[in-house]
C-alpha cells in the first residue's frame, strides 16, 4: 500500500486562486466569494491559511491564523499567533496526524515571526476545534469563559499570555431582532439568507449587521465573534442556525405572533 503524497500549502495573496480557501471548493456557494474577499483584506494583517492536499489537488485539512492583535474573537492576545480555526476532513483523517502536523507548522511559523507562542479558543460545542489535538501538542489552557477555553503554547518569555475580554453588556447593544456576523466563516452567509426569509415570514424584521474589522468583532456580543443572533438584547445563539430551529425560537421570544402563523 503506497502512502498518499501531501502536499502542505501557505495560502496567501499569491496563491490564493490556486489553493482554494480550505473550507469549501465549490466557488459556486453562497460563501465562497464572501470568504475570499474577507481574506483578501485579512492577508494585508498577516493573516495566512495552512492547507493539507492531496496529489490531486483536494484539500485534506486547513489551519488559519492571523497576528493576535487582528483575531477576530473577543480576545486580548497581541504578539502572539492565533488560530482561527483547524479542520481536517474525513479523508485527511484517514492519513492521520494532519492536525498535529498543521499546529507544528503554525509554531514554526511563530518562531519565524519572533511570536511569543500560537494560541487558540476552543470549545466542544459546534463550529469549534476540541482542545484534545492543542493538549497533545504541549498546550496548556490558559483563560476559560462560557462554553470556551484558551489554549496557548509559549515560545519566548515577556509579554502577556491571552486573555478572554470582558464583553459583558455588549449584547444590549442591538435591541430587537438581531443578527451580527462576519464572512470569516463561509458557512454562516447561506445561514443569514435563510433567517431573514423566516423572520419575514413571520412578520418579523432581522435587522442584519456584518462586522468588517477584527476591532468590532473582537468587541462583539458573543465569544465566537462571527456569529451573534439576539433578541432584545439576549444572546439567542452563538454559531450556526438552521431555518428549523430558528423557528423554534421564534415560538419563544414571539408566542402570541407566532401562534398566529406566518404572515400571508
Amino acid at each position: 500500500m503506497t502512502m498518499e503524497k501531501l502536499l502542505l500549502d501557505k495560502v496567501s495573496p499569491e496563491n490564493l486562486d490556486q489553493c482554494g480557501i480550505g473550507c469549501i471548493a465549490d466557488r459556486k456557494h453562497v460563501g465562497h466569494g464572501p470568504k475570499v474577499g474577507w481574506l483578501r483584506e485579512r492577508f494585508e494583517e498577516g493573516l495566512r491559511i495552512l492547507l493539507f492536499r492531496n496529489e490531486k489537488g483536494k484539500p485534506l485539512a486547513f489551519l488559519e491564523y492571523v497576528p493576535g492583535e487582528y483575531a477576530w474573537r473577543p480576545v486580548k492576545a497581541r504578539g502572539w499567533l492565533f488560530v482561527h480555526c483547524l479542520w481536517v476532513y474525513p479523508p485527511g483523517q484517514k492519513v492521520g496526524g494532519l492536525g498535529s502536523r498543521l499546529i507544528q507548522a503554525c509554531l514554526d511559523e511563530a518562531q519565524a515571526l519572533g511570536s511569543l507562542g500560537v494560541a487558540a479558543m476552543v470549545s466542544d460545542g459546534p463550529w469549534m476545534a476540541g482542545k484534545e489535538v492543542f493538549l497533545k501538542n504541549d498546550f496548556q489552557v490558559v483563560d476559560s469563559t462560557d462554553r470556551f477555553e484558551l489554549v496557548a503554547h509559549r515560545l519566548r518569555e515577556g509579554g502577556e499570555p491571552p486573555r478572554f475580554r470582558d464583553i459583558s453588556g455588549n449584547a444590549a447593544r442591538y435591541p430587537g431582532l438581531r443578527l451580527v456576523y462576519a464572512t470569516q466563516c463561509p458557512m454562516l452567509p447561506r445561514s443569514v439568507e435563510d433567517l431573514r426569509d423566516e423572520a419575514e415570514k413571520h412578520g418579523l424584521e432581522l435587522k442584519v449587521t456584518v462586522l468588517t474589522t477584527a476591532k468590532e468583532a473582537q468587541n462583539a456580543p458573543s465569544y465566537y465573534g462571527v456569529f451573534n443572533l439576539l433578541w432584545d438584547g439576549q444572546l439567542l445563539s452563538d454559531h450556526y442556525v438552521s431555518r428549523a430551529r430558528f423557528r423554534n425560537i421564534l415560538k419563544k421570544i414571539v408566542p402570541a405572533r407566532y401562534r398566529r402563523g406566518p404572515v400571508k
